[in-house]
């Protein structure tokens, strides 16, 4: 890239690109989290327990990982409805793919990885070449990709491959007198500290918030939007790969409906986190704050014995406005109708 088009990339971000610049995005979520936590802690005694906070952490870890992929891809002014059904179909795929045999779960990772990071360059293919809006090519892609998952499983739940199940339920530094730091958090921790870093510290980074800011200025700066746009659902699907892993290890099972409503979710999450649909910004921490705050409401409702419709309708009303607050709050003045 020439001096002139990294100017212009530079000139045309309008994203954080420093960790503080994330963290203060995403001091509004995280401050709703902790005046949430208070009052449920005050209105139920069993919520500030640990056991029920390490609950609260796995249950969200899928989509922690899908909402660091989904944050990518809403910076640069894009969506991908697809990232639940590619969760669902890596896992199911994985667990007929390895059906019976003792394999490591690094090669289990690897795999799921592997089939979704497949399936989200297909999607960055048909977006950058046909520029046809990537809401309607991922919705199209959810419907296929679920479609296939319950080809290929027959509409069966799949057993999930042995060892697997003791890294969805182990815990790190766990000692028979101390809680440990459960595995999927672990996971989550290190995805959004890897996916921080190539937002906020590489030329591609600065691209993606570019891309969401202003596409023409970077297009005429001489940069391949196709190229950055492939890598973007590219990386969306490698992460949603990786979030199905976690999700089957959990359940103990791989469903091909294990991913739906996991996209409404990572999208809810990012918007929460600070991230704007407009594109252009936004971060991974405030993603991981709005995935947490959506699981943390699940959680509270529960333990107020809720039903699961109110429940749905408690979490739309909060994701309702925090569209409302992207669109009309302070920092509406940022956008830029492309």
């Amino acid at each position: 890239m020439t001096e002139s088009s990294s100017q212009t990339v530079e000139a045309s971000s309008k994203g954080p690109v420093s960790l503080f610049g994330n963290v203060a995005g995403a001091l509004a979520p995280f401050s709703f989290l902790l005046l949430l936590s208070l009052i449920l802690w005050r209105m139920s005694p069993v919520f500030a327990t640990v056991g029920n906070l390490q609950n609260i952490a796995i249950q969200s870890a899928a989509v922690c990982v899908l909402a660091c992929g989904q944050t990518i891809v809403i910076i640069s002014g894009n969506i991908d409805l697809s990232v639940g059904a590619i969760m669902a179909f890596s896992a199911v795929a994985v667990a007929i793919l390895f059906h019976g045999q003792v394999v490591n779960p690094v090669e289990i990772v690897a795999a799921a990885c592997a089939i979704g990071l497949l399936v989200g360059v297909i999607n960055g293919l048909i977006t950058a070449i046909s520029s046809i809006p990537s809401f309607i090519v991922t919705l199209g892609a959810l419907s296929i990709v679920h479609g296939a998952a319950g080809v290929i499983s027959g509409s069966l739940d799949r057993s999930i491959p042995a060892g697997l199940s003791r890294y969805a339920n182990g815990q790190l530094f766990e000692t028979p007198t101390r809680y440990g730091i459960p595995y999927p958090v672990v996971v989550v921790i290190i995805t959004a500290i890897a996916i921080h870093i190539v937002l906020s510290r590489t030329t591609w980074g600065r691209k993606v918030y570019a891309l969401g800011s202003n596409a023409e200025a970077i297009r005429l700066a001489g940069i391949n939007t196709k190229v950055v746009t492939v890598g973007i659902f590219a990386m969306a699907g490698l992460l949603s790969g990786l979030a199905g892993v976690i999700s089957m290890a959990h359940a103990g099972i791989a469903s091909k409906d294990a991913g739906q409503g996991m996209e409404l979710y990572s999208i809810a999450a990012t918007v929460l986190g600070g991230a704007s649909l407009f594109g252009g910004q936004g971060g991974v921490p405030g993603s991981i704050i709005g995935a947490v705050l959506i699981y943390t409401i699940h959680n509270g409702c529960e333990l107020m014995n809720y039903s699961p419709e109110l429940q749905e309708m408690v979490i739309g009303i909060v994701i309702v406005a925090a569209v409302l607050y992207d669109r009309y709050g302070p920092g509406k003045q940022n956008y830029v109708k492309r």
